[in-house]
C-alpha cells in the first residue's frame, strides 16, 4: 500500500520542522543561513505544506487500502488520551472561572471552556478503548467529533485574535495546527464509528501527517522558551497542543501497522459470512412456489365460479323460491303433473299386460313352450 511510503518524506521534513520552529528561540533577534525569525517561521509552515503535498500524493497513488479499519490496541496512545483528560479538565475549569471573574464574557471563549471539559470526557473514554479494548467504537459515534469540534473553535480563536495585530507580531503556526488538528480529529471520528467511508482512513494521513510535524514542534518551542512560571495554567495549551502531537503520532503508527487491504477485508468478511445450505433453501422456495400456485388456483376457480352463468342462474333461482314460498308451491306441482303425464304416455305405446299377474302368466307360459320343444 503506497500510503505507508508517505512516511519516508514524513521523516527529514519533520525533523526539519523541528529545527526550523526551535532556532526561533535559540536566534530570536539574529538570523540562521541568513534567515530572520520570520523567514524561519515560514519555513517551518512550508514544512509542514511539504509533507501536506507528499502525503496527497502517495495517498491519491493508493488504490489497495481499505476503506475502514478496527481500531487495536494501543496503550501509548491511551496514556496520552489520559492525560489529555487531565490536562483539559484543568484548562476547561480555569477558563470558566477567568472569564466569569473578569466580568467580561465572552462567547468563543466560554464555548471552548465547555468544549475542553467534553473533550476532557472524550480522551477518558478513548483513553480507556486504546488501553483495553472494552467498548466498540461505533456506539460513540457523536461523543467522536467533539476533539474536532473544540480544535475548530480554538481555530477561530486563533484568527480572531490575527485580525487585531499586525501579522509580523501574529504567531500563525497556531492556526495552522488547528487546521490540520480539525480536519484529522473529523476523519479519525468517522474511523472510529466503524463507519465504510471511501476517504476517511487516506484523510486520516493526509492530516495526521502535516498535524503532527506542526504540533510537536510548537508544542516544544512555547513549553521552553516561553513557558509562564507565574500562571501555570496558561501553558496549559501548548502542552495540550503537544499531546495532541504524540496522540496523532501514536495514532498513525497503529493504523500503518495494522490497516488491511481491500483484498484482505473481503476475505475475512466472506469467512464470517453465515454459511447458507443452498439445497435447503432451493426446497423451500421451492414449495414455497407451489404453495403459492394452489392458492392461485383456488383463487383463479372461485372467481370463474362466481362468473359463470350457470352459478349465477342457480342463485337468483334460489333466491326467488326464497323470498316467495307460494312460487315454490307452484314450481313443485308443476313438476309432478309433467311426470305423469310423461307416464301416461309411456303407458299407451307399452303393448305388454299392465296387471303384474297377467305378465307372470306370460312368461310361465313361454317357459313351457321352450321346454316342450327342446324335449
Amino acid at each position: 500500500m503506497k500510503t505507508k511510503l508517505s512516511w519516508i518524506p514524513f521523516v527529514p521534513l519533520f525533523l526539519a520542522a523541528c529545527f526550523l520552529k526551535l532556532a526561533q528561540g535559540f536566534m530570536p533577534d539574529g538570523s540562521i543561513l541568513g534567515l530572520s525569525a520570520l523567514q524561519l517561521e515560514y519555513c517551518y509552515i512550508g514544512a509542514c505544506v511539504l509533507i501536506f503535498l507528499f502525503a496527497l500524493l502517495f495517498v491519491l497513488l493508493d488504490k489497495k487500502i481499505a476503506q475502514y479499519y478496527l481500531p487495536h490496541k494501543n496503550i501509548p496512545a491511551g496514556l496520552v488520551g489520559i492525560l489529555l483528560c487531565l490536562l483539559l479538565a484543568a484548562d476547561g475549569g480555569f477558563t470558566v472561572f477567568q472569564v466569569f471573574s473578569s466580568g467580561r464574557i465572552s462567547v468563543l471563549e466560554l464555548l471552548g471552556a465547555v468544549l475542553s471539559l467534553l473533550s476532557a470526557v472524550v480522551f477518558i473514554i478513548l483513553g480507556l478503548n486504546h488501553s483495553f479494548r472494552y467498548k466498540e467504537g461505533k456506539n460513540l459515534s457523536l461523543v467522536n467529533v467533539i476533539p474536532a469540534i473544540l480544535c475548530g473553535v480554538r481555530m477561530i480563536l486563533s484568527f480572531v485574535q490575527f485580525t487585531t495585530i499586525s501579522i509580523r507580531l501574529a504567531d500563525v503556526s497556531s492556526l495552522i495546527c488547528y487546521v490540520f488538528a480539525t480536519l484529522f480529529f473529523f476523519n479519525y471520528a468517522v474511523v472510529q464509528s466503524l463507519i465504510k467511508s471511501k476517504n476517511a482512513l487516506k484523510n486520516c494521513f493526509i492530516f495526521g501527517l502535516p498535524a503532527i510535524a506542526a504540533l510537536i514542534p510548537y508544542g516544544i518551542y512555547h513549553l521552553v522558551f516561553r513557558f509562564d512560571s507565574e500562571f501555570i495554567i496558561k501553558n496549559a495549551q501548548p502542552l495540550e497542543m503537544l499531546l495532541f502531537g504524540l496522540y496523532i503520532l501514536f495514532v498513525l503508527i497503529e493504523i500503518t501497522r495494522n490497516v488491511l487491504s481491500k483484498e484482505e477485508v473481503t476475505l475475512i468478511e466472506e469467512e464470517e459470512a453465515p454459511v447458507v445450505n443452498v439445497a435447503e433453501e432451493k426446497v423451500e422456495g421451492f414449495i414455497a412456489t407451489n404453495d403459492s400456485e394452489d392458492e392461485n388456483d383456488i383463487a383463479e376457480d372461485t372467481a370463474y365460479l362466481e362468473k359463470s352463468d350457470t352459478s349465477d342462474y342457480l342463485y337468483r333461482d334460489t333466491q326467488q323460491v326464497n323470498e316467495d314460498p307460494e312460487v315454490n308451491d307452484e314450481t313443485h306441482n308443476d313438476v309432478e303433473n309433467y311426470l305423469t303425464e310423461v307416464q301416461d304416455v309411456s303407458d299407451e305405446n307399452d303393448d305388454r299386460p299392465k296387471n303384474y299377474e297377467e305378465r307372470l302368466d306370460e312368461i310361465d307360459k313361454l317357459i313351457l313352450d321352450i321346454s316342450s320343444k327342446t324335449d
